[in-house]
C-alpha cells in the first residue's frame, strides 16, 4: 500500500509540471501582443510652430499659447540636444534626460529705465524733457539694430569738440578734467585757487587751454575776480582783461563765462577783440545770449573763432546728459563739427569718462578745439 501511494504522488507531480510548461507559451503570446498595442513615447525635437514662454509657478516652461515677451527681451536661443517634452519621460541609456528652459539673450547690455517709479525720481526733469528722452531712446535702440557699416578714415569723419569751463575752484573738477582725453579743451576762470595748477598741468598734457574770463550777466550774479562789466571803460577793461591772460601760463584762446549781458554791448567786445589779437589769441563765444555780438565782432577783427552749439549739462543728470550728447552727435553729422560745452560736475565727469571710451562706435572722431576754428583770413 505505501509503494502505491508513493506512486500516485509522483504522477500528480508530473501532471502539474507537464501543465505549467504549457503555460509559457501562453504567457509569452500575451505579453507580445500587449507590447504591440502600446504606443512608444517619442521626441519631438523639430516642432514647426514656435514654442515661447509661459509662466508656471516659479519657472517658465514651453508652451505653445502665451502672451508676447517683451520687446527688449531678445531671442530664445535653443539648445536642441536637451529639446524633450516634458510630459513625457523616455528611457535613455545615458540617464534621465533633464527638463528643457529656453536660455535668453539680450540685445543690449543695459537700457534706460522710463518706468513710472524711475521718471518720478528725476526731480530736475519736467516732463517734456522725460517724454523727449524716451523718445531719444526708442530712436536709438532702433539703431542698435543696424548693422554698421566699415569704419571710414578718420579725417572723413564728422568732427566732435568737447570744452570744460569753470575750472578752478574744485579740486576734484580740476583732476576729473585732467584725466579727460587730451582732445578735451580746458577754460580756466582767473585768480581762482587751483587755476595755475590746472593751468600747468593741462599745459604739460599738451592740452588746449583757455582763459574763461568772466563777463557780466543780465542775472546781476557775482562773477568773482576779474570780472569784465558793461560800465567800465576802455582802460579799466583792457587791464583786467591782459591782467587775467598773464595770470595763467600756456592760455592760446579765450571764452566768456556767463556774459550774457556784456557779450551784447559792441562797444566793450571791440576792446575785447583788440586786445585778444594783440596776443594772437582766439575766442569762443560760449553763446549765453541770443543776442550775442561776439562771434561776429571777433570776426571783424580777423580772429580765428566758433560758437558754441550744445550745452552738455544745464541738467545736471545722467539722462540729460546723455541727451545732450546725442544731440552733439546729430549735430556733427549734420553740419561736419560740432562744440559742446560743459562743467567739472562730478555727473558730467562720470559721464564722459565712459562714454569718450566708446566714441569711435559712433562714426564720429573727437577733435581738438583748433580743428574747428573759423579763420576770416580763408
Amino acid at each position: 500500500m505505501f509503494f502505491v501511494n508513493n506512486a500516485l504522488k509522483r504522477k500528480v507531480k508530473g501532471l502539474n509540471l507537464l501543465k505549467k510548461v504549457r503555460l509559457i507559451p501562453l504567457v509569452l503570446v500575451a505579453m507580445t501582443n500587449g507590447a504591440q498595442g502600446q504606443e512608444e513615447p517619442k521626441l519631438e525635437t523639430n516642432s514647426a510652430e514656435p514654442v515661447v514662454l509661459q509662466q508656471v509657478g516659479d519657472k517658465a516652461a514651453p508652451s505653445k499659447t502665451t502672451a508676447e515677451l517683451p520687446h527688449w527681451l531678445g531671442p530664445i536661443v535653443y539648445d536642441a540636444s536637451s529639446a524633450t517634452d516634458s510630459t513625457k519621460s523616455t528611457p535613455s541609456v545615458l540617464g534621465p534626460v533633464a527638463p528643457w528652459y529656453p536660455i535668453v539673450s539680450p540685445l543690449l547690455e543695459s537700457l534706460p529705465d522710463f518706468t513710472p517709479e524711475a521718471i518720478a525720481n528725476v526731480s530736475e526733469m519736467d516732463q517734456g524733457e522725460v517724454a523727449e528722452l524716451a523718445a531719444d531712446d526708442q530712436e536709438e535702440e532702433s539703431a542698435a539694430l543696424v548693422v554698421q557699416p566699415e569704419e571710414k578714415e578718420t579725417s572723413t569723419l564728422p568732427k566732435i569738440v568737447i570744452l570744460i569751463d569753470d575750472l578752478g575752484y574744485n579740486r576734484k573738477g580740476m583732476e576729473g578734467a585732467l584725466e579727460l582725453p587730451s582732445q578735451v579743451a580746458l577754460a580756466i576762470l582767473p585768480s581762482t585757487p587751483f587755476a595755475l595748477k590746472t593751468a600747468e598741468v593741462s599745459q604739460q598734457q599738451k592740452r588746449i587751454t583757455l582763459l574763461h574770463a568772466p563777463m557780466e550777466n543780465q542775472r546781476e550774479l557775482k562773477l568773482g575776480p576779474g570780472g569784465l562789466y558793461a560800465n567800465m571803460t576802455e582802460q579799466e577793461l583792457k587791464s583786467s582783461l591782459i591782467k587775467d591772460i598773464d595770470s595763467l601760463p600756456g592760455i592760446v584762446g579765450v571764452n566768456n563765462h556767463m556774459g550774457s549781458l556784456l557779450t551784447t554791448k559792441q562797444v566793450p567786445m571791440n576792446w575785447v577783440m583788440e586786445t585778444l589779437k594783440e596776443r594772437s589769441l582766439f575766442f569762443i563765444d560760449s553763446l549765453t545770449s541770443p543776442k550775442s555780438v561776439a562771434q561776429k565782432t571777433a570776426k571783424d577783427y580777423g580772429l580765428r573763432t566758433v560758437s558754441r552749439d550744445v550745452f552738455l549739462d544745464n541738467i545736471r543728470h545722467e539722462k540729460a546728459i546723455d541727451k545732450q550728447f546725442n544731440r552733439l552727435l546729430k549735430t556733427a553729422r549734420s553740419q561736419g563739427v560740432a562744440l559742446a560745452i560743459g562743467h567739472p560736475y562730478p555727473e558730467t565727469m562720470a559721464y564722459l569718462h565712459k562714454r569718450l571710451q566708446q566714441i569711435k562706435g559712433d562714426g564720429v572722431q573727437l577733435a581738438p578745439l583748433t580743428d574747428i576754428l573759423i579763420n576770416p583770413s580763408k
